[in-house]
């Protein structure tokens, strides 16, 4: 016969009252015995053997369990008189332990009380000894004292008259002194008056010295740049035929005019003398900036000449002041198209009409030595550091304007057509600076603008000038020479008055100082006297006190002797009891001893006997089951053999014959199914409980043979008035409770056969809480 598990549910002899082909043919009981129709009598013979000898071996161990549980309670019963014993034993040893310990605790507290007295009595004793030895030391202190002053006073009044006799004395050098110092301060302040005036010629003449030489400068640069032959640019004949319309080679024309320009020298020769040196490019002297406007115009000169221009350019007193205005607007505008604004009110401040000046400019490098980046309300400001710029560096920019002009096609009439009054500006922004040519149309100025011609020098004055200037420059040195001379002696004459005032200022001070340090020397007598005398009165007080002390020494030990005495009386008791008490404690703990090893002993036969018991109680329920199982293999026996002996009846009986022969056989099997007793249904347990938003979500595991299952939810531990909602899935989701309470939650299966639900046992009680 096929085993039936725990947990499969036998259906009760209510639920096969209806018919006989629900007994054989739908429920599960008999399902072994409806599945087939070869299924023979002698099987379910041999099962129902089988099922008899598993209840006969089950009985059998359950006689044995139960004889050894027998002799465990026995055993127990045995344990648990020893125990008693045991802890009779114990308490009794602990009882005795109580007046030992009381006596002991008193021992102690005399023997704390007499060591407490011994060590004050010490104490005291060891005071009154320090006390005693600090007051002799004072005694011998205060007259050793009188004996050292009296001295002091002896040898101070001694050392006091040779101080005062000392201190006349400076005192008198000190007199003299200050006498001659009056008379040299006043001869100081006449060297001093003598020494202004010379400094203050040597001054001047210094001053016109530098004009001079400067002015020197000046004339050899303007006489230099007179001399100069390198101030014109001579054309490649390509480049004249194309100018004047006599070839159409322009390539020809300008790669000549490239190797012109790259085979030119200039007149300021970088590292001469004449090679002016500027820190701000745009700061050019009225000597450098005239040059600079001779040369451009000496080389758009040369050029117009050979190429046959007839336009002129004239350098003016008002042309010169235009460049300034215009390199002053320049530097000072933030605008983007710096140049066009710088015409515009260069122009406006002179008033010239602005579309009458032009202007070609240039960039060029200049030296930067550092450079740093700033953000200011989201704008970059970038700021440099920058060395020096050379006149020769600016000479080249010029000369690169020009020929950048020249070398284009649609830009070469700029230069050659060029006619008006011209000058040359330098200006400067970021890391360079710009050097422009401008022009103003003679047709558009003003009845003020000033058209007077600046000339170059011819050489020969040029010279003249130089030999003026050179002879001014030696006047300068040599009457430099006389006032140095004259202001050296002065100064030597008001130095040496100056040194003389100071030696003797520190002679003076030094003797002062002397005087001072002699009186600090003095010694303060009547202290002395005073001293001695105060001392002197504290004798008596001091003896007195020293007696005094003594006496309390003596006191002080004999008490000491005294407790010592009664320490030592102490200390015996106190041995005495604790010896006691040990003895008694030593049979205390024997006796614990003896009471946790019966304890060990009674629970290990405690344990031997739960475990029997369990297993009795274990096999009398395997028994129960085991005696079902045969019930149920003798029913399914039963019905095989009603099935057998309806199948052997012949077929010419009549129909009502074999309705009347299944009623009876329906009959005979409920009767036997009867007997067998409902089990429960297979049941589950939650594997999750989670709570949620005003919610919780339970899951569990699927079992066998249920249709479905049930949870029921309280906020009651008791389930009082609980709620229970169904599902056949194995999830369920419960909405709408209250937030943040705390539910407890049931589950159980259960199983529809014949019309009627079958329900497994409720599982303990689980919490969940909401969110």
């Amino acid at each position: 016969m096929k085993k039936i598990s725990k947990n499969v549910l036998l259906v009760s002899s209510v639920g096969l009252a209806g018919s006989a082909f629900a007994v054989t043919n739908t429920h599960p009981v008999f399902a072994a015995s409806n599945a087939s129709k070869k299924t023979t009598v002698a099987n379910d013979q041999a099962k129902v053997k089988s099922a008899q000898k598993s209840v006969d071996q089950t009985q059998s161990k359950l006689t044995q369990v139960q004889n050894d549980l027998n002799t465990a309670n026995k055993d127990l019963a045995q344990k648990e008189t020893e125990l008693a014993n045991a802890k009779s034993t114990a308490e009794a040893a602990n009882s005795k332990v109580a007046a030992p310990n009381k006596s002991n605790d008193e021992a102690q507290s005399a023997l704390k009380q007499a060591q407490a007295a011994t060590d004050s009595a010490n104490s005291d004793y060891q005071n009154a000894v320090k006390d005693s030895t600090d007051k002799q030391k004072d005694l011998t202190d205060s007259q050793n004292k009188v004996t050292n002053l009296e001295k002091q006073l002896t040898d101070g009044e001694k050392n006091n008259n040779d101080i005062k006799q000392k201190v006349t004395e400076k005192n008198n050098k000190i007199s003299d002194n200050q006498k001659t110092l009056s008379g040299l301060q006043q001869e100081k302040s006449e060297s001093d008056a003598k020494l202004a005036s010379a400094q203050s010629d040597l001054a001047e003449m210094k001053q016109k010295a530098d004009s001079a030489s400067q002015a020197l400068q000046a004339a050899k640069k303007d006489l230099s740049s007179a001399t100069s032959t390198n101030e014109s640019l001579t054309l490649p004949q390509s480049y004249i035929d194309y100018v004047t319309g006599k070839s159409t080679d322009w390539d020809t024309a300008k790669k000549d005019l490239q190797d012109v320009v790259n085979n030119h020298t200039y007149p300021f020769t970088d590292g001469d003398e004449n090679d002016t040196v500027y820190d701000d490019p745009a700061a050019l002297s009225e000597s450098d900036q005239k040059r600079l406007d001779f040369y451009v115009k000496s080389l758009i000169d040369s050029v117009k000449s050979q190429v046959g221009s007839t336009s002129k350019l004239t350098i003016t007193d008002g042309s010169l002041e235009f460049a300034k205005r215009y390199t002053q607007e320049y530097q000072n505008s933030n605008y983007v198209f710096r140049k066009y604004n710088a015409i515009k009110s260069a122009s406006s401040i002179m008033g010239l009409d602005e579309y009458a000046v032009t202007g070609y400019d240039i960039a060029a490098n200049r030296q930067v030595t550092s450079r740093s980046i700033s953000i200011i309300n989201g704008y970059i400001y970038n700021s440099y550091k920058f060395g020096t710029t050379k006149m020769s560096e600016i000479a080249k920019a010029a000369f690169d304007l020009v020929t950048q002009e020249l070398a284009n096609p649609t830009d070469y009439n700029n230069i050659i057509n060029n006619n008006g009054y011209f000058s040359v500006a330098v200006t400067t922004q970021d890391d360079k600076f710009y050097v422009c040519l401008l022009t103003i149309n003679p047709a558009n100025v003003p009845s003020h603008f000033n058209t007077n011609e600046v000339v170059k020098p011819s050489q020969d004055e040029l010279a003249t000038a130089v030999q003026k200037s050179q002879a001014d420059s030696d006047q300068a040195n040599k009457d430099i020479e006389s006032a140095q001379s004259t202001f050296d002696q002065a100064q030597a004459e008001n130095q040496k008055l100056g040194q003389e005032i100071s030696d003797l200022q520190k002679k003076i001070s030094d003797g002062q100082s002397s005087v001072s340090s002699l009186q600090k020397q003095l010694t303060d007598t009547a202290k002395l006297q005073s001293q001695i005398k105060e001392t002197k009165d504290s004798l008596p007080a001091k003896q007195a006190a020293l007696q005094a002390a003594n006496e309390k020494v003596q006191t002080t030990q004999s008490k000491l002797n005294d407790c010592k005495t009664a320490l030592a009386a102490a200390q015996k008791e106190a041995a005495n009891t604790q010896s006691n008490l040990d003895k008694v404690k030593a049979d205390a703990s024997s006796a614990q001893q003896k009471l946790q090893t019966a304890q060990k002993a009674y629970d290990e036969a405690k344990k031997n006997q739960e475990k029997l018991t369990a297993s009795v109680a274990s096999l009398t329920k395997k028994l129960a089951y085991k005696k079902k199982q045969l019930a149920h293999a003798k029913a399914v026996l039963a019905l095989a053999q009603s099935k057998n002996a309806t199948t052997k009846k012949k077929s010419t009986k009549k129909s009502t014959k074999k309705a009347t022969t299944k009623k009876a056989t329906k009959k005979k099997v409920a009767k036997k199914v009867k007997k067998a007793k409902k089990v429960v249904v297979a049941s589950s347990k939650f594997t999750s409980l989670k709570g949620s938003k005003k919610a919780f979500v339970g899951k569990w595991k699927k079992s066998k043979s249920v249709s479905g299952y049930q949870v029921r939810y309280s906020t009651a531990s008791s389930m009082k008035k609980a709620k229970t909602k169904s599902t056949k899935a194995t999830k369920l989701k419960v909405s709408g409770l209250k937030s943040k309470k705390k539910y407890n939650v049931q589950l159980r299966s259960y199983r529809k056969l014949s019309g009627k639900t079958y329900y497994s046992a409720w599982t303990k009680a689980k919490t969940v809480k909401t969110r």
